[in-house]
């Protein structure tokens, strides 16, 4: 039984494939140093940069012919390495953890100092080796010296991990139940693990999308209606919640089988006793407590069917509300007003209330 519950899945991996399908997660990933497109675009700016300029061009001895490929020639010339400059440029400014930038002020020196180069020898081909290596190490963080803060990139995986990782556990546990990973859905303990995970979630404003987003606030719903069902469909949660304590054997010991009836048989003897033995006021007593019990339980179980009833009501009316988030497309504003129509707030956490208002304010239709 224990091999059955041990887990036989990798997170990691089904967070990579993830990132491969919702490319709006590729910067996120790409700040712990995951990001194949980045590396991509690293090969293909050092072909560029190891790509040789454009050729001069061969005399004709035609005097307008030749000063026409000169000027194009040196316009080639020029535009090879402007081109190439503005490739690096713009891979500095691509996604990248923020603890590599201490070589970026190299690289941009270094593209300075080519850029005079070119500018006092304008057809003379600089050396490129030395842009090639920095740029090689800034795209290789393995390559990066000790002046690299490696426990603040894994710190921040640590964070990604347990931020956009809790939705795929939760579906994972929903597919094996016997794994598990999380307490019960409808559970308090669920509420305040899913609470905290929101809260987390809120906080990391940089692993933060439109796709989570969505993602947390159905976990959130999904809670809801479990807790929902379950409340309606447990007649002895209702039975408390209604705190229906007329004195009786079952108020003392709920953990006692069959504790009402033989309460009221204990009751019936009493009641047969002492009518057997003209305890005249007694047995008057008993028969009168004996009435208002029937009387009182017919009223008890009336009041629990009128509130089975209307958590009943109360599930249908959320469900449609649940069943809007669970298909991926709805508006925040909308929700926002039918949790206010249906009185349907208290039930929300206070952390996934504001997570719906903040997607609100940001155009939360999705």
């Amino acid at each position: 039984m224990a091999e059955t519950n041990k887990p036989q899945w990798d997170i990691w991996k089904e967070l990579d494939e993830l990132r491969q399908r919702h490319k709006e997660l590729a910067p996120m990933f790409a700040r712990i140093g995951v990001a194949p497109e980045f590396a991509q675009m690293i090969n293909n700016l050092r072909l560029d940069v190891q790509r040789r300029p454009p050729s001069p061009p061969i005399s004709t001895n035609e005097r307008d012919k030749d000063a026409t490929a000169a000027e194009e020639y040196k316009r080639a010339f020029a535009s090879h390495y402007e081109e190439v400059f503005f490739k690096v440029e713009s891979c500095l400014r691509m996604p990248w953890p923020p603890e590599t930038q201490y070589l970026v002020p190299g690289i941009q020196e270094e593209l300075n100092s080519l850029r005079r180069t070119l500018a006092k020898n304008p057809l003379v081909s600089p050396s490129l080796d030395r842009l090639d290596a920095l740029i090689d190490e800034y795209a290789d963080l393995e390559k990066m010296d000790e002046r690299l803060d490696r426990a603040a990139i894994e710190a921040r995986k640590g964070q990604l991990i347990e931020v956009l990782g809790f939705p795929l556990i939760v579906r994972r546990q929903l597919a094996h139940p016997e794994w598990e990973l999380l307490p019960a859905l409808a559970s308090d303990a669920y509420r305040e693990l899913l609470r905290t995970k929101i809260e987390n979630y809120r906080i990391a404003g940089w692993l933060q999308s439109r796709l989570y987003d969505k993602w947390y606030i159905a976990l959130e719903f999904d809670a809801i209606w479990a807790r929902l069902k379950r409340d309606a469909n447990d007649r002895e949660r209702i039975i408390s919640q209604l705190k229906l304590n007329w004195p009786k054997l079952g108020n003392w010991a709920p953990d006692f089988p069959h504790a009402d009836l033989v309460w009221y048989l204990l009751l019936v003897l009493c009641c047969v006793v002492a009518l057997f033995m003209e305890w005249w006021f007694a047995a008057g007593a008993l028969l009168v407590w004996l009435q208002l019990s029937v009387i009182i339980e017919k009223h008890h179980a009336q009041l629990v069917v009128k509130r089975r009833q209307a958590l009943l009501l109360e599930c249908g009316r959320f469900k449609r509300i649940r069943d809007s988030i669970s298909s991926g497309k709805f508006d925040a504003s909308t929700v926002l007003r039918q949790l206010k129509q249906f009185n349907f707030r208290h039930y929300v956490s206070e952390e996934g209330m504001h997570l719906l208002q903040s997607m609100s304010i940001g155009g939360g239709g999705i």
